[in-house]
């Protein structure tokens, strides 16, 4: 093998080790569909009121497998009673109605 060829090999190693990594922890990384502190004070509040908590504590509860809840891109969606606003998929409210 000749020092470039090393060099190369050892290069693409590298990038597939870091891309590994990175991409481990994109994976266990929670999502994140709206950020709260920029959330309209209606929006908050609903929310407060229909205690919103994200992750549910309960499997069988969480908005995915709820009756308001629209699929949306990755593990976000929207919510019918949170007139629309951005959930994430994981999360749960008092409103959980199982869907159908």
């Amino acid at each position: 093998m000749t020092m470039s060829t090393r060099r190369g090999f050892v290069g693409l190693m590298s990038a597939f080790a870091c891309t590994s990594l990175a991409s481990r922890g994109l994976a266990q990384a929670p999502a994140v569909c709206s950020d709260p502190a920029t959330l309209p004070l209606s929006q908050r509040s609903r929310r407060r009121a229909l205690g919103y908590t994200s992750p549910s504590n309960d499997p069988q509860k969480h908005c995915s497998l709820c009756a308001f809840f629209t699929a949306g891109a990755g593990a976000c969606g929207t919510c019918q009673m949170l007139s629309g606003g951005a959930v994430e998929a994981t999360a749960v409210c008092t409103s959980f109605t199982k869907k159908s």
